[in-house]
């Protein structure tokens, strides 16, 4: 490996996100609820692209493989055991994509619906990529 991959950016963003999401689960009053169910969507954003780039570096550092369509990324950390779940991460490329192309209610809800799973999801993938790693 070339250099050390900083797995601190993704950490945090896990942080910031489950902070908003309790928040959001904690609130009733319907214009708090809303602002917050904003900031949950745009930090799920930020915490998939930065785990999506996390698996590009360790990719390209063990293995020294660059460019791969962001599927084929998936493929390969899940081929090594670092995600538990290839179609769940697919699945949630498309819903980043649809948010950040066009916010709608109905696609916000469907994020927050998921968020628990995408949470443990992208906790699992860190645990491994450490372990991987040697962290």
């Amino acid at each position: 490996m070339n250099e050390k991959i900083e797995t601190k950016n993704l950490e945090e963003a896990i942080l910031t996100l489950k902070e908003a999401y309790e928040l959001f689960l904690q609130n009733d009053e319907e214009k708090l609820k809303s602002a917050l169910q904003d900031s949950c969507i745009k930090r799920f954003e930020y915490t998939y692209e930065t785990a999506k780039k996390m698996m590009n570096k360790y990719l390209k550092y063990e293995f020294d493989k660059t460019d791969l369509p962001v599927n084929n990324v998936f493929r390969e950390i899940y081929g090594l055991g670092i995600i538990n779940d290839f179609e769940k991460w697919v699945n949630y490329r498309t819903m980043r994509n649809n948010t950040s192309h066009e916010y709608n209610k109905n696609k916000a809800n469907v994020i927050i619906e998921v968020l628990p799973e995408f949470i443990a999801d992208v906790e699992y993938f860190l645990i491994n990529l450490q372990k991987s790693l040697n962290y």
